[in-house]
C-alpha cells in the first residue's frame, strides 16, 4: 500500500487527444463506472442518494480516507447476526451451496468495452467481503476472479486481484460479496476497469489513470477456472447418446457399475438426494441406467438455481419441468440477467410443475413482470413463502392478494402500492414473517401496520426499514401481535419524534429491535421496555442521539441474552465508554462507527434526515 500522498498525487485526470492511425493499434484505457445495472441491496433508501449503490459511480469521493461516509455504496448486512435473526431464510438445497457463498451483489457498466486487464474496487471501510468477479461477454458470464472473503483490518485500501485473461471485450461487470468475516458493513467508493480497447474504437474522454498504484511483482494466474469449468454443462446438457456397434449392434453402455450395480434404485436415489444440481446433471451424463435415476421427480422436489445464475437460461427450465413433478420449494433468485430467461418460459414452467409449489423464491429477476405475477397466482394456490426482493418491474401486485396461506412475504424494495400490502395482509392471516422495507410506493405504512396488528397473529418479524410514512399509529397495533420476535423500524422517520410507542410492544419473545436514526427514542422509553425485552438479542441504536450511558448500561447488565448493540453516532456515548463496555461484557458485540480518526464529533447531517437530491 502506498503513503496517502502518493496515492493522491496519482488521481490526475487526462483526456485523449489523439489516437494512432494504425487500424491494428489499440489502446489501453482506465474507466469508472458510469452506470450501475442492478444490485441485490443497498443501506440507502430509494429517495436518497446517501449509502446507495448510485455511489459507484465516477471516480473515489472519499478515498483515500477510511470511515463511514454517506457517499459510499452500503450494503444491508454484515457479519452473521442476520443469519440468527428470527426472520432468517434457510437454503432449499444446502448441499447446492458454493465453497464461497455469496449473499450480495452489484452489476456495473463501464462506457467502453475493453479486454479487461485489471479490476480495481476502492473500499473505504471494512474491505474483504469481494468474493468474486463476473465480465459479461457475447452471450455469457465468465468469471474473472473468484477468492475467499477477508478481513483485512481498519484501513482502505484499492483492491485489485489478479483475473483471468479473456479473449472477449466486455463492459459490464458484477461483483459478489461475503459479509460474514466483518465486523460492521463493507463500504465501497468505486469500481475501476482497465483495459485493452479492441482495434477501430472510438475515442475515450475524461478517463482516470491511476498507474502508479499498481507494481506487478508476479504475473497474471487465472483464478475459479474449476468453477468455471463444473457449471460450463450449463445444466441442461443432455447425455451422449449411446453409440450402436456396426458388428453385433450392441449398445454402449458406459462403463461398468462396480458395486453400484447390485443396489437397489431406491438405495441409489437415497445416495443422489444428497447431491447439488450439477452433480445430478453429471450423474445423467455417466450412462442409461444413471440418467433414468438422475431424472427421478423424486430428486426434484427443492431446486435452488442461485449458485447457477450466470449459465441459467430458460432451456434449463424447459428440461427441469418434466422432472419437477412433485416440486416443493424453486429459487430463481439472481437468475434471468440480460433476458436469459423470457417471462414466458417461467409462466410455462409454472403452469405445468408449480402447482404442488409452497416456497417460491424470484429475488433480483428482472423477467418477473405481470405475467409471472399472475402466474403464480394462477397456479400455486399453496404457496406459504414468497420472496420476490428488488423486483422492480411489475405493477399488478393486487393480484397476489388471491394467496392466502402466505407464511413468509419478502417484498423488500418493489413498487407494492399501499392498497395491495393491505390486501394481501389481510388475505393471509397466518403470515409469520413480512417485509416491505424501502417500498416507496407504499404511502401509507401505518394502514399496513393496523392490518398486520388487527388480522396477523403469528407474526414473528416485520421489517419496515426506511419505511417514512409508517408512524407511531401503526407500530402501536403491533401490540396485538404476541409472538412478535423481530422488528426493525430503522430510519422510519415520521415515528421518530417521540419512542413512547415502544411501551405498547409486548416484548415477551422480542430478539431484534433495530431503531437506527429514531432521534425522538430517550432512556425513559428504552427503560420502559426492558423489563418485557427479556430475550432480547440484538439491538441497533445507530443515531438515536438521545441515548445515555446510563441506559446502555442497564440494558448490557439486564438483558443477558444481549449480543449485539449498536450506538454508532450516538451524541452522548463516547469512545472510552465503548471500549469499557466491550471488556465489561466480551460476548456483546458492541458497535460504533466512525469517520476517519475523529471519534467525537456529531454525525453527519445525512444520518439525521434522509437526502432527496
Amino acid at each position: 500500500m502506498q503513503s496517502a500522498s502518493d496515492i493522491i498525487s496519482s488521481l490526475l485526470w487526462f483526456t485523449y487527444d489523439s489516437y494512432s492511425n494504425e487500424e491494428n493499434d489499440s489502446q489501453i484505457i482506465e474507466q469508472f463506472v458510469q452506470t450501475v445495472e442492478d444490485f441485490s441491496s443497498q443501506y440507502g433508501s430509494e429517495i436518497s442518494v446517501s449509502y446507495t449503490a448510485f455511489n459507484l459511480r465516477g471516480p473515489p469521493s472519499n478515498f483515500p480516507d477510511y470511515g463511514d461516509y454517506p457517499q459510499a455504496f452500503v450494503m444491508r448486512t454484515y457479519g452473521t447476526w442476520w443469519d440468527e435473526a428470527p426472520s432468517f431464510q434457510k437454503d432449499y438445497m444446502p448441499q447446492n451451496s458454493s465453497a464461497i457463498p455469496s449473499q450480495d451483489f452489484v452489476e456495473v457498466s463501464f462506457e467502453r468495452a475493453v479486454f479487461p486487464l485489471e479490476v480495481a474496487v476502492f473500499e473505504t471501510y471494512n474491505p474483504g467481503a469481494l468474493v468474486r468477479i463476473w465480465a459479461l461477454g457475447h452471450a455469457s458470464w465468465i468469471l474473472l476472479w473468484e477468492g475467499e472473503p477477508e478481513y483485512v483490518g481498519d484501513t482502505p485500501r484499492i483492491f485489485s486481484p489478479p483475473i483471468r485473461q479473456i479473449n472477449v471485450p466486455t463492459r459490464i461487470l458484477r461483483l459478489e460479496f461475503n459479509h460474514r468475516l466483518l465486523p460492521y458493513y463493507t463500504e465501497l467508493d468505486a469500481v475501476l476497469l482497465r483495459g485493452r480497447e479492441p482495434p477501430n474504437m472510438g475515442k475515450i474522454k475524461n478517463n482516470f489513470s491511476y498507474s502508479t498504484l499498481f507494481k506487478k511483482s508476479q504475473p497474471v494466474v487465472e483464478k475459479g477456472m474449476l468453477l468455471n469449468k463444473v457449471i460450463a454443462s450449463n445444466l441442461h446438457e443432455d447425455i451422449v447418446q449411446p453409440t450402436v456397434l456396426s458388428s453385433d449392434k450392441l449398445i454402449d453402455r458406459g462403463p461398468p457399475l462396480g458395486d453400484f450395480q447390485r443396489l437397489p434404485d431406491e438405495t441409489i436415489l437415497s445416495v443422489m438426494k444428497y447431491l447439488d444440481m450439477q452433480s445430478l446433471c453429471r450423474c445423467a451424463q455417466v450412462n442409461t441406467h444413471f440418467k433414468r435415476l438422475a431424472s427421478d421427480a423424486i430428486l426434484y422436489r427443492s431446486i435452488d438455481l442461485r449458485p447457477y445464475w450466470h449459465c441459467v437460461r430458460s432451456q434449463v427450465l424447459v428440461n427441469l419441468s418434466m422432472k419437477c413433478k412433485f416440486l416443493k420449494k424453486l429459487d430463481l433468485s439472481w437468475c434471468g440477467s440480460h433476458c436469459m430467461i423470457q417471462p414466458h418460459y417461467v409462466v410455462n414452467f409454472l403452469k405445468y410443475s408449480g402447482s404442488e409449489l409452497t416456497h417460491l423464491r424470484m429475488n433480483c429477476c428482472k423477467f418477473v413482470d405481470n405475467s409471472v405475477l399472475r402466474a403464480i397466482v394462477d397456479t400455486s394456490f399453496n404457496l406459504q413463502e414468497l420472496c420476490l426482493r428488488s423486483v422492480v418491474t411489475c405493477s399488478e401486485w393486487s393480484c397476489l392478494s388471491s394467496l392466502t396461506k402466505l407464511k413468509r412475504l419478502d417484498l423488500y424494495r418493489t413498487h407494492i402500492t399501499t392498497s395491495a400490502a393491505v390486501s394481501i395482509v389481510w388475505a393471509n392471516p397466518s403470515l409469520e414473517h413480512l417485509n416491505v422495507g424501502s417500498c416507496k410506493m407504499i404511502s401509507a405504512m401505518d394502514e399496513v401496520a393496523l392490518a398486520l396488528g388487527a388480522n396477523c397473529p403469528d407474526l414473528m418479524s416485520v421489517d419496515f426499514w426506511k419505511s417514512y410514512s409508517l408512524t407511531a399509529v401503526g407500530i402501536r397495533a403491533l401490540g396485538n401481535c404476541k409472538k412478535l420476535q423481530e422488528l426493525d423500524v430503522g430510519w422510519c422517520l415520521q415515528a421518530s419524534s417521540s419512542g413512547e410507542w415502544l411501551s405498547s410492544l409486548t416484548g415477551g419473545d422480542l430478539r431484534k429491535l433495530f431503531l437506527g436514526a429514531l432521534r425522538g427514542i430517550c432512556d425513559r422509553d428504552l427503560r420502559v421496555l426492558l423489563p418485557k425485552a427479556t430475550k432480547l438479542a440484538q439491538l441497533d441504536l445507530l443515531g438515536v442521539r438521545a441515548v445515555t450511558p446510563d441506559i446502555c448500561s442497564d440494558i448490557l447488565a439486564e438483558c443477558r441474552e444481549l449480543r449485539l448493540l449498536d450506538v454508532s453516532f450516538c451524541d452522548q456515548i463516547q469512545e472510552s465508554q465503548v471500549l469499557e463496555w466491550r471488556k465489561q461484557y466480551p460476548h456483546v458485540s458492541i458497535k460504533r462507527s466512525f469517520q476517519s480518526a475523529n471519534l467525537t464529533t456529531a454525525p453527519n447531517a445525512l444520518f439525521l434526515a434522509p437526502s432527496l437530491e
